[in-house]
Protein backbone atom coordinates (compact mmCIF):
# COMPACT_ATOMS: atom_id res chain seq x y z
CA UNK A 1 0.00 0.00 0.00
CA UNK A 2 2.89 2.36 0.83
CA UNK A 3 4.43 1.79 -2.60
CA UNK A 4 1.12 2.50 -4.35
CA UNK A 5 0.54 5.62 -2.25
CA UNK A 6 4.01 6.96 -3.05
CA UNK A 7 3.47 6.31 -6.76
CA UNK A 8 0.15 8.13 -6.62
CA UNK A 9 1.74 11.09 -4.83
CA UNK A 10 4.52 11.37 -7.42
CA UNK A 11 2.00 11.17 -10.25
CA UNK A 12 -0.16 13.84 -8.62
CA UNK A 13 2.78 16.21 -8.14
CA UNK A 14 3.91 15.70 -11.74
CA UNK A 15 0.38 16.44 -12.95
CA UNK A 16 0.28 19.73 -11.06
CA UNK A 17 3.64 20.81 -12.48
CA UNK A 18 2.51 20.01 -16.04
CA UNK A 19 -0.78 21.87 -15.51
CA UNK A 20 1.09 24.90 -14.20
CA UNK A 21 3.44 25.04 -17.19
CA UNK A 22 0.64 24.48 -19.71
CA UNK A 23 -1.68 27.06 -18.17
CA UNK A 24 1.10 29.62 -18.05
CA UNK A 25 2.04 28.94 -21.67
CA UNK A 26 -1.56 28.92 -22.94
CA UNK A 27 -2.38 32.25 -21.31
CA UNK A 28 0.60 33.77 -23.08
CA UNK A 29 -0.72 32.44 -26.37
CA UNK A 30 -4.33 33.46 -25.69
CA UNK A 31 -3.46 36.99 -24.58
CA UNK A 32 -1.18 38.23 -27.33
CA UNK A 33 -0.82 41.70 -25.84
CA UNK A 34 -1.64 41.43 -22.11
CA UNK A 35 0.00 44.77 -21.35
CA UNK A 36 -2.55 46.52 -23.59
CA UNK A 37 -5.38 44.78 -21.75
CA UNK A 38 -4.01 45.81 -18.37
CA UNK A 39 -3.17 49.36 -19.35
CA UNK A 40 -5.74 52.16 -18.93
CA UNK A 41 -8.20 52.68 -21.75
CA UNK A 42 -6.85 54.80 -24.63
CA UNK A 43 -3.33 54.45 -23.23
CA UNK A 44 -0.45 55.44 -25.47
CA UNK A 45 2.09 52.94 -26.73
CA UNK A 46 4.67 54.31 -24.29
CA UNK A 47 2.34 53.58 -21.38
CA UNK A 48 1.67 50.06 -22.70
CA UNK A 49 5.39 49.43 -23.07
CA UNK A 50 5.92 50.69 -19.52
CA UNK A 51 3.31 48.24 -18.19
CA UNK A 52 4.99 45.40 -20.10
CA UNK A 53 8.41 46.24 -18.64
CA UNK A 54 7.08 46.68 -15.11
CA UNK A 55 5.34 43.30 -15.17
CA UNK A 56 8.09 41.58 -17.20
CA UNK A 57 5.60 40.82 -19.97
CA UNK A 58 8.18 41.67 -22.61
CA UNK A 59 10.34 38.67 -21.64
CA UNK A 60 10.01 35.08 -22.99
CA UNK A 61 7.27 33.04 -21.35
CA UNK A 62 9.66 30.61 -19.67
CA UNK A 63 11.49 33.49 -17.94
CA UNK A 64 8.14 34.89 -16.84
CA UNK A 65 7.28 31.43 -15.47
CA UNK A 66 10.50 31.32 -13.47
CA UNK A 67 9.85 34.77 -12.11
CA UNK A 68 6.31 33.71 -11.24
CA UNK A 69 7.58 30.68 -9.33
CA UNK A 70 10.57 32.27 -7.66
CA UNK A 71 9.46 35.75 -6.78
CA UNK A 72 6.36 37.21 -8.39
CA UNK A 73 5.48 40.92 -8.28
CA UNK A 74 6.67 42.84 -5.27
CA UNK A 75 3.79 44.21 -3.23
CA UNK A 76 5.19 46.52 -0.58
CA UNK A 77 8.50 44.70 -0.90
CA UNK A 78 7.06 41.22 -0.19
CA UNK A 79 7.86 38.36 -2.61
CA UNK A 80 4.74 36.55 -3.82
CA UNK A 81 6.09 33.56 -5.76
CA UNK A 82 5.12 29.92 -5.31
CA UNK A 83 8.57 29.13 -3.89
CA UNK A 84 8.07 31.46 -0.94
CA UNK A 85 6.12 30.84 2.23
CA UNK A 86 3.24 31.20 2.27
CA UNK A 87 3.02 30.20 -1.41
CA UNK A 88 1.21 32.69 -3.60
CA UNK A 89 -0.49 32.25 -6.96
CA UNK A 90 0.43 35.67 -8.25
CA UNK A 91 -1.19 39.09 -8.09
CA UNK A 92 -4.37 40.20 -9.86
CA UNK A 93 -3.61 43.51 -11.53
CA UNK A 94 -7.29 44.02 -12.31
CA UNK A 95 -8.47 43.58 -8.74
CA UNK A 96 -5.24 44.79 -7.10
CA UNK A 97 -5.16 41.83 -4.71
CA UNK A 98 -3.23 38.57 -4.31
CA UNK A 99 -4.78 35.75 -6.32
CA UNK A 100 -4.62 33.40 -3.33
CA UNK A 101 -6.72 35.78 -1.24
CA UNK A 102 -9.28 36.15 -4.03
CA UNK A 103 -9.64 32.38 -4.42
CA UNK A 104 -9.92 31.78 -0.66
CA UNK A 105 -12.63 34.45 -0.49
CA UNK A 106 -14.73 32.66 -3.13
CA UNK A 107 -13.91 29.06 -2.17
CA UNK A 108 -16.50 28.74 0.67
CA UNK A 109 -19.30 29.33 -1.84
CA UNK A 110 -18.05 26.65 -4.23
CA UNK A 111 -17.23 24.22 -1.40
CA UNK A 112 -20.72 24.62 0.08
CA UNK A 113 -22.30 24.13 -3.34
CA UNK A 114 -20.24 21.03 -4.18
CA UNK A 115 -20.45 19.23 -0.83
CA UNK A 116 -24.19 19.83 -0.40
CA UNK A 117 -24.95 18.55 -3.89
CA UNK A 118 -22.67 15.55 -3.29
CA UNK A 119 -24.62 14.52 -0.18
CA UNK A 120 -27.93 14.79 -2.05
CA UNK A 121 -26.98 12.89 -5.19
CA UNK A 122 -25.02 10.19 -3.33
CA UNK A 123 -27.87 9.55 -0.87
CA UNK A 124 -30.66 9.48 -3.44
CA UNK A 125 -28.52 7.69 -6.04
CA UNK A 126 -27.56 4.88 -3.65
CA UNK A 127 -31.12 4.42 -2.37
CA UNK A 128 -32.53 4.40 -5.91
CA UNK A 129 -29.80 2.05 -7.15
CA UNK A 130 -30.40 -0.42 -4.34
CA UNK A 131 -34.15 -0.29 -4.96
CA UNK A 132 -33.69 -0.83 -8.70
CA UNK A 133 -31.48 -3.87 -8.11
CA UNK A 134 -33.81 -5.21 -5.44
CA UNK A 135 -36.80 -5.14 -7.83
CA UNK A 136 -34.91 -5.74 -11.07
CA UNK A 137 -37.18 -5.85 -14.12
CA UNK A 138 -40.23 -4.71 -12.19
CA UNK A 139 -42.16 -1.46 -12.31
CA UNK A 140 -39.93 0.23 -9.73
CA UNK A 141 -36.84 -0.54 -11.80
CA UNK A 142 -38.40 0.82 -15.01
CA UNK A 143 -39.67 3.99 -13.32
CA UNK A 144 -36.29 4.72 -11.73
CA UNK A 145 -34.54 4.05 -15.05
CA UNK A 146 -36.89 6.50 -16.79
CA UNK A 147 -36.17 9.30 -14.31
CA UNK A 148 -32.44 8.54 -14.47
CA UNK A 149 -32.40 8.90 -18.25
CA UNK A 150 -34.44 12.11 -18.09
CA UNK A 151 -32.02 13.59 -15.56
CA UNK A 152 -29.03 12.60 -17.69
CA UNK A 153 -30.60 14.04 -20.84
CA UNK A 154 -31.49 17.49 -19.51
CA UNK A 155 -28.56 19.98 -19.67
CA UNK A 156 -27.62 21.64 -16.40
CA UNK A 157 -28.43 25.13 -17.66
CA UNK A 158 -31.95 24.02 -18.65
CA UNK A 159 -32.67 22.21 -15.39
CA UNK A 160 -31.36 25.22 -13.46
CA UNK A 161 -33.63 27.61 -15.38
CA UNK A 162 -36.66 25.33 -14.93
CA UNK A 163 -36.01 24.89 -11.21
CA UNK A 164 -35.56 28.62 -10.77
CA UNK A 165 -38.74 29.34 -12.72
CA UNK A 166 -41.05 26.88 -10.98
CA UNK A 167 -39.61 26.77 -7.44
CA UNK A 168 -38.72 30.45 -7.16
CA UNK A 169 -40.67 32.58 -9.63
CA UNK A 170 -43.96 30.66 -9.64
CA UNK A 171 -43.99 29.99 -5.91
CA UNK A 172 -43.05 33.58 -5.08
CA UNK A 173 -45.69 34.99 -7.43
CA UNK A 174 -48.30 32.89 -5.64
CA UNK A 175 -47.22 34.08 -2.21
CA UNK A 176 -44.87 31.24 -1.26
CA UNK A 177 -41.43 32.86 -0.93
CA UNK A 178 -39.71 29.69 0.21
CA UNK A 179 -36.53 30.07 -1.84
CA UNK A 180 -34.45 33.17 -2.60
CA UNK A 181 -33.60 33.98 -6.21
CA UNK A 182 -29.86 34.34 -5.70
CA UNK A 183 -27.10 35.13 -3.28
CA UNK A 184 -25.17 33.30 -0.59
CA UNK A 185 -25.27 33.42 3.20
CA UNK A 186 -22.20 32.00 5.04
CA UNK A 187 -22.82 28.91 7.14
CA UNK A 188 -21.22 30.57 10.17
CA UNK A 189 -23.62 33.49 9.89
CA UNK A 190 -26.94 31.65 9.59
CA UNK A 191 -27.14 27.89 8.93
CA UNK A 192 -30.83 27.94 7.97
CA UNK A 193 -30.40 30.76 5.43
CA UNK A 194 -27.22 29.10 4.14
CA UNK A 195 -29.18 25.95 3.29
CA UNK A 196 -32.21 27.88 1.99
CA UNK A 197 -30.09 29.86 -0.48
CA UNK A 198 -28.36 26.70 -1.72
CA UNK A 199 -31.26 24.26 -1.99
CA UNK A 200 -32.10 25.14 -5.60
CA UNK A 201 -28.46 25.10 -6.79
CA UNK A 202 -27.97 21.78 -4.98
CA UNK A 203 -31.00 20.33 -6.73
CA UNK A 204 -29.75 21.57 -10.11
CA UNK A 205 -26.40 19.83 -9.74
CA UNK A 206 -27.87 16.70 -8.19
CA UNK A 207 -30.42 15.97 -10.92
CA UNK A 208 -27.94 14.72 -13.52
CA UNK A 209 -25.65 13.06 -10.98
CA UNK A 210 -28.45 11.04 -9.38
CA UNK A 211 -29.09 9.31 -12.69
CA UNK A 212 -25.43 8.38 -13.13
CA UNK A 213 -25.02 7.04 -9.61
CA UNK A 214 -28.33 5.19 -9.64
CA UNK A 215 -27.30 3.22 -12.74
CA UNK A 216 -23.81 2.52 -11.40
CA UNK A 217 -25.11 1.35 -8.02
CA UNK A 218 -27.67 -0.86 -9.72
CA UNK A 219 -25.08 -2.45 -12.02
CA UNK A 220 -22.62 -2.94 -9.15
CA UNK A 221 -25.27 -4.47 -6.91
CA UNK A 222 -26.43 -6.91 -9.59
CA UNK A 223 -22.85 -7.97 -10.23
CA UNK A 224 -22.19 -8.59 -6.54
CA UNK A 225 -25.52 -10.37 -5.98
CA UNK A 226 -24.40 -13.09 -8.38
CA UNK A 227 -21.37 -13.99 -6.28
CA UNK A 228 -21.09 -17.27 -4.35
CA UNK A 229 -20.90 -15.66 -0.91
CA UNK A 230 -24.28 -13.97 -1.49
CA UNK A 231 -25.84 -17.35 -2.27
CA UNK A 232 -24.20 -18.72 0.87
CA UNK A 233 -25.67 -15.86 2.91
CA UNK A 234 -29.12 -16.64 1.55
CA UNK A 235 -28.65 -20.33 2.33
CA UNK A 236 -27.87 -19.39 5.93
CA UNK A 237 -31.22 -17.68 6.16
CA UNK A 238 -30.11 -14.03 6.26
CA UNK A 239 -32.81 -11.51 5.43
CA UNK A 240 -32.82 -9.85 2.01
CA UNK A 241 -32.46 -6.42 3.66
CA UNK A 242 -29.28 -7.49 5.44
CA UNK A 243 -27.92 -9.15 2.31
CA UNK A 244 -28.49 -6.04 0.20
CA UNK A 245 -27.28 -3.43 2.71
CA UNK A 246 -24.61 -5.23 4.73
CA UNK A 247 -23.09 -7.45 2.06
CA UNK A 248 -23.88 -6.41 -1.52
CA UNK A 249 -23.82 -2.63 -1.08
CA UNK A 250 -20.60 -2.72 0.96
CA UNK A 251 -18.85 -4.65 -1.82
CA UNK A 252 -20.23 -2.38 -4.57
CA UNK A 253 -19.13 0.90 -2.97
CA UNK A 254 -15.65 1.23 -4.50
CA UNK A 255 -16.73 2.47 -7.97
CA UNK A 256 -19.25 4.77 -6.27
CA UNK A 257 -16.54 6.31 -4.09
CA UNK A 258 -14.23 6.73 -7.08
CA UNK A 259 -16.82 8.42 -9.27
CA UNK A 260 -18.08 10.53 -6.37
CA UNK A 261 -14.60 11.90 -5.74
CA UNK A 262 -14.08 12.73 -9.41
CA UNK A 263 -17.46 14.44 -9.77
CA UNK A 264 -16.86 16.42 -6.58
CA UNK A 265 -13.50 17.59 -7.94
CA UNK A 266 -15.11 18.73 -11.19
CA UNK A 267 -17.72 20.79 -9.35
CA UNK A 268 -15.12 22.19 -6.95
CA UNK A 269 -13.22 23.41 -9.99
CA UNK A 270 -16.18 25.64 -10.68
CA UNK A 271 -19.83 24.88 -11.35
CA UNK A 272 -19.93 27.83 -13.71
CA UNK A 273 -23.45 27.43 -15.11
CA UNK A 274 -25.09 26.83 -11.74
CA UNK A 275 -23.20 29.67 -10.07
CA UNK A 276 -24.24 32.04 -12.83
CA UNK A 277 -27.93 31.06 -12.87
CA UNK A 278 -28.33 31.41 -9.11
CA UNK A 279 -26.04 34.40 -8.62
CA UNK A 280 -23.45 32.55 -6.54
CA UNK A 281 -20.13 34.37 -6.51
CA UNK A 282 -17.90 31.30 -6.49
CA UNK A 283 -14.57 30.25 -7.99
CA UNK A 284 -16.04 29.20 -11.34
CA UNK A 285 -17.81 32.48 -11.93
CA UNK A 286 -14.70 34.39 -10.91
CA UNK A 287 -12.58 32.36 -13.34
CA UNK A 288 -14.89 33.16 -16.27
CA UNK A 289 -14.91 36.87 -15.44
CA UNK A 290 -11.12 36.83 -15.15
CA UNK A 291 -10.79 35.20 -18.58
CA UNK A 292 -13.09 37.79 -20.15
CA UNK A 293 -11.25 40.67 -18.45
CA UNK A 294 -7.82 39.42 -19.50
CA UNK A 295 -6.75 38.98 -15.85
CA UNK A 296 -4.29 36.20 -16.71
CA UNK A 297 -2.73 35.87 -13.21
CA UNK A 298 -6.20 35.09 -11.86
CA UNK A 299 -6.87 32.71 -14.75
CA UNK A 300 -3.67 30.81 -13.95
CA UNK A 301 -4.45 30.82 -10.24
CA UNK A 302 -7.96 29.42 -10.63
CA UNK A 303 -6.67 26.79 -13.06
CA UNK A 304 -4.06 25.64 -10.54
CA UNK A 305 -6.69 25.68 -7.79
CA UNK A 306 -9.05 23.49 -9.84
CA UNK A 307 -6.22 21.11 -10.75
CA UNK A 308 -5.09 20.88 -7.14
CA UNK A 309 -8.61 20.03 -6.00
CA UNK A 310 -8.90 17.37 -8.69
CA UNK A 311 -5.52 15.83 -7.83
CA UNK A 312 -6.25 15.91 -4.10
CA UNK A 313 -9.65 14.31 -4.61
CA UNK A 314 -8.17 11.62 -6.84
CA UNK A 315 -5.43 10.92 -4.31
CA UNK A 316 -7.93 10.71 -1.44
CA UNK A 317 -10.24 8.40 -3.39
CA UNK A 318 -7.36 6.14 -4.38
CA UNK A 319 -6.21 5.84 -0.77
CA UNK A 320 -9.76 5.14 0.39
CA UNK A 321 -10.23 2.40 -2.20
CA UNK A 322 -6.90 0.82 -1.25
CA UNK A 323 -7.86 0.95 2.42
CA UNK A 324 -11.23 -0.69 1.70
CA UNK A 325 -9.77 -3.40 -0.56
CA UNK A 326 -7.12 -5.51 1.23
CA UNK A 327 -6.20 -7.22 -2.07
CA UNK A 328 -4.92 -3.90 -3.46
CA UNK A 329 -2.70 -3.25 -0.46
CA UNK A 330 -0.25 -6.00 -1.34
Amino acid sequence: MMKNSLSTLVRSTTTLVIVLILSFFITRVAYRNPAAMLAPRNATQDVIDGVARALRLDEPWYLQLWYYLYRGPDIQGAPMGLFHWPPALGFSFRKQAPVTDLIFAKAPVTISLALGALVIWMTIGIIAGVAASRWQGRLVDHVLAFFAYVGLSVPTFLSGILISYFLFFQLTSHGFAWFPSSGYVPLTENAVEWARHLLLPWATLAIAEIGIFQRIVRAGMLDVLGQDYIRTARAKGLSETRIYLSHALKSALNPIITLGGLELAVIMGGAIVTETIFGLDGVGRMAINAALDGDFPLVIGTTIFASSVFVLSTLTVDLMVQWRDPARQS
